[in-house]
């Protein structure tokens, strides 16, 4: 009889094994997982549909859900909130029809979105002072000497100075992740591929250039999304 329970007890101890070597072997390659917004990202470009511009944004949050699971904390849950701010506000800018106050809708949405990066970063760092300062310094010129005099209602104007100055800080933050190198450096320069996209935006709303928005404003918009993702569950196996 003790034998036998002996034996069983082995079994189901190997068997606990396998099942957490499987567990960690999943866990190890769950940056992978990164290729479903990518697909998404060529889908929409190839013009398969407009649904496929929410879809990889949608995809990013569902995969950090998918990879953290039970272990999943406020912080990421943030991030995930962020996303979905970010398809909301690319909803209202790619449906405004004229209305000016859709593309406040947007920025907002933006806003928020870039609020929850910004409450991530700062919760899992601090906020780079070097960087803030000259990104604030480029940012407020480009806003003073380029878009203020561009932009005829005061009520967009804010707008627009409210995102910038929430986009610079987000900027900043995220260059003061405490996370290994590789997945800070993907986290922030997500953050910064955003700003890129959204300067582009600037540029063909306010200034009528377009000749870069044309081919670089909605890869760069994808590439922040997919980046951030990507930072963030090569951080969750790497550990912080």
């Amino acid at each position: 009889m003790d034998i036998m329970n002996g034996q069983a007890h082995r079994t189901l101890t190997i068997k606990r094994c396998l099942i957490y070597d499987f567990s960690m072997l999943i866990k190890q390659y769950q940056p992978l997982l990164i290729i479903i917004p990518v697909i998404c990202a060529l889908l929409d470009f190839r013009g398969a549909g407009s649904i496929y511009k929410y879809t990889v944004a949608f995809t990013c949050g569902a995969i950090l859900c998918l990879a953290y699971g039970k272990d999943i904390t406020k912080d990421i849950w943030i991030v995930v909130i962020a996303f979905m701010f970010s398809i909301a506000g690319g909803w209202f800018l790619s449906n405004r029809r004229g209305l000016e106050i859709r593309f406040i809708y947007g920025i907002i949405c933006y806003f928020i979105a870039h609020l929850g990066f910004l409450c991530f970063a700062i919760k899992n760092g601090q906020i780079n002072k070097w960087v803030l300062c000259v990104t604030l310094i480029v940012y407020l010129t480009f806003f003073l000497t380029m878009l203020y005099k561009n932009i005829n209602s005061k009520p967009l104007t804010l707008a627009v100075l409210c995102y910038l100055l929430i986009s610079c800080i987000s900027f900043a933050a995220a260059t003061g992740l405490n996370f290994h190198p590789l997945p800070k450096w993907l986290f922030a320069a997500g953050i910064f591929s955003l700003l890129f996209s959204d300067t582009l935006i600037a540029f063909k709303e306010f200034l009528n250039y377009d000749k870069l928005y044309s081919f670089l404003m909605m890869p760069t918009y994808y590439l922040s999304h997919i980046l951030i993702t990507l930072g963030l569950l090569i951080n969750m196996v790497r550990g912080k």
